[in-house]
């Protein structure tokens, strides 16, 4: 029988909620503890003075929020640290369903004691620091369509001016032009989101410097620029948001991560399949690998079950198709080190054809 003390937390800035419970005796207590590192040390001491003679355990139980890697720090190995998954949790049926901290620590520790609670992958520091890296250049990149989408739209509401080839260096004069001959308001608006364009292609440029010298020092998205379609930024982005390949122990985990598996609704003898994605996906993941489709899907590996699938589906599922492929070929290169292939083996290509 386990005897250990299992802490399941709801982690706030401010406050945690945490709910201890004694394997031992079975009893249950909830505490309400600051965001504090003493505090949270000193609970855990309580926890261990009570475990120690038992030579049991103190499990710590925490959702993957803003905080844990702190946390997990500053426990180290005082504890058993297990980050949940919620996105992954099954839902209580709708007529119970209430959410305060209480009850998610006690769903936590619910599924945890049944062996069901599923985990979160919990990337290293490193590893964290360049998915900021990635998902700044992301950020950086969205900011700039919406602010060129913006100039755009003002052009086709308000002017007759030509509106082709306006991100260019000569494009980039033209607007000097026209922001001078707006309305004044106009021109003051026009005038501040261009100098915010500026800026940001500026600090753009300056992030994927520093992606190009993570490329350099990084053998996994090197491997990943040896496909055609798939360039310097968009490996090393891809290999930060897979994450160690190690967690995925088959491709099709790695394709249902990437929200490119379709869901299903299976009754009886009734299965059907729905849309890609979903929660717990990355969507920023299957973009990389949608838009690496675009070249990939002419690569001989691929271009046949392309070409099948497009005739009769479309060129979308196409591309979706493609997009599966592809990260099975990822997978591979990844997890057991093999080079890319621009031409399938005899054996796959019978594969695809049946």
């Amino acid at each position: 029988m386990n005897q250990n003390i299992i802490l399941s937390t709801d982690y706030h800035d401010q406050n945690c909620v945490v709910r201890w419970f004694d394997e031992a005796n079975g009893k249950e207590q909830v505490h309400k503890v600051a965001t504090d590192a003493k505090q949270l040390s000193d609970l855990v001491t309580r926890a261990e003075a009570v475990v120690k003679p038992r030579g049991a355990l103190v499990v710590w139980i925490q959702e993957s929020t803003t905080g844990w890697a702190r946390v997990e720090a500053l426990l180290g190995r005082r504890v058993v640290f297990h980050l949940a998954n919620v996105l992954q949790m099954p839902l209580p049926p709708k007529a119970r369903r209430r959410k305060t901290d209480k009850i998610d620590t006690a769903r936590l520790q619910r599924e945890y004691r049944n062996g069901e609670l599923p985990l979160a992958h919990r990337p290293p520091a490193w590893w964290r620091q360049v998915r900021r890296l990635v998902a700044l250049r992301e950020n950086l990149v969205s900011r700039r369509t919406a602010l060129r989408n913006w100039l755009t739209r003002y052009l086709a509401h308000e002017t007759w001016e030509d509106r082709s080839g306006l991100w260019s260096q000569k494009g980039r004069a033209r607007w000097q032009k026209l922001a001078a001959t707006a309305p004044r308001w106009d021109r003051l608006v026009c005038e501040t989101k261009l100098e915010e364009l500026d800026r940001l292609e500026e600090r753009l440029d300056q992030v994927q410097t520093a992606m190009h010298d993570v490329f350099k020092q990084w053998p996994q998205a090197q491997r990943l620029d040896g496909i055609h379609g798939i360039g310097v930024i968009a490996a090393t982005s891809i290999v930060a948001r897979i994450g160690p390949i190690g967690r995925f122990e088959c491709p099709e985990q790695l394709i249902a991560y990437a929200g490119l598996a379709p869901g299903v609704q299976q009754s009886d003898e009734t299965r059907r399949h729905g849309r890609i994605g979903g929660g717990g996906t990355d969507r920023h993941l299957r973009h990389y690998l949608i838009e690496a489709t675009v070249w990939a899907r002419h690569i001989p590996r691929y271009k046949g079950a392309y070409e099948r699938t497009s005739k009769r589906r479309g060129n979308k599922i196409g591309r979706l198709v493609v997009a599966r492929m592809l990260l099975r070929s990822i997978w591979r290169m990844l997890r057991k080190g093999e080079a890319f292939t621009p031409t399938a083996s005899k054996q796959t290509r019978e594969k695809q054809i049946n």
